[in-house]
């Protein structure tokens, strides 16, 4: 009975102590964005937690939100992509799109699987957890020794952090990297501009509008650029050409987390 009394007294004392400071979880993660290719493209992302709320972003991203945190004021290029704020009812995913950040907010029911197998992972403790979502069937990996319901992405809801993720086709995976403890203030509505709230309907006609005339804000002026040749003259852009080279490059990106809500461009 002590010993029963002492390790609940322990967990709490744990927990207490997590959610008492904003943590900042490294993932790694691995992924293919065209399904007709073999390609693999790395990136380095951090999922942020205060509270019970998170923020999962590039690690990118996330030294320039520091770097201009500090009061810097110059140009600097990030990396938005994968970028989601989550709170208990509500999972908001952002979009940026030239001038303009676009965001979708929404409730997602995640209905876990929980198996019966255990693994060590990365010195955890581990559970596997299964998931069918959006077409796409995961694995997941999970353990209770970080007392956070929280993972990459979307991905919550588990009685404890996600360790390891991976799809069934090995299109995307996430792995966990390294776990820190922060003292400084995380703002994560540091997002500029202001985000647009639309619906997904809505957002799918932005994104079929770019795809149709990506160039148009440059060629009505709202934009500026200038076209430069390898010997830096001054040169009239091929803007059909452009777009054409543009729409094959978004042809090539059929192949997101959430796979049913891919955009099928003509």
């Amino acid at each position: 009975m002590y010993k029963k009394s002492l390790t609940l007294f322990v967990l709490l004392f744990i927990t207490k102590l997590f959610y008492s400071q904003s943590i900042k979880i490294n993932y790694d993660m691995k992924f293919k964005e065209d399904s007709t290719n073999s390609e693999i493209t790395y990136k380095k992302m951090v999922l942020l937690i205060k509270g019970q709320e998170s923020k999962f972003l590039s690690e990118k991203q996330y030294e320039v939100d520091s770097i201009k945190s500090s009061g810097f004021k110059g140009f600097i290029v990030g990396d938005n992509t994968f970028m989601v704020i989550k709170s208990p009812q509500i999972t908001s995913k952002f979009y940026f799109q030239l001038r303009d950040v676009y965001k979708i907010s929404e409730p997602i029911q995640l209905d876990w699987k929980i198996e019966n197998e255990t693994i060590k992972k990365n010195g955890y403790n581990c559970q596997k957890a299964t998931l069918n979502y959006k077409g796409r069937i995961w694995e997941a990996w999970f353990t209770k020794d970080i007392p956070f319901q929280e993972g990459p992405y979307i991905f919550k809801g588990l009685p404890g952090l996600i360790i390891y993720m991976i799809d069934k086709t090995k299109s995307y995976e996430f792995s966990f990297n390294e776990l820190r403890k922060k003292s400084d203030l995380v703002d994560f509505e540091n997002i500029k501009p202001k985000p647009l709230e639309v619906s997904k309907g809505e957002l799918k006609k932005i994104l079929l509008a770019y795809y149709n005339d990506p160039y148009r804000e440059m060629k009505t002026g709202n934009v500026k650029a200038k076209f430069k040749d390898e010997n830096g003259k001054d040169i009239e852009p091929d803007f059909r050409k452009m777009t054409k080279e543009m729409q094959e490059y978004l042809k090539q990106k059929n192949n997101p987390v959430e796979l049913s809500e891919a955009i099928v461009y003509p």
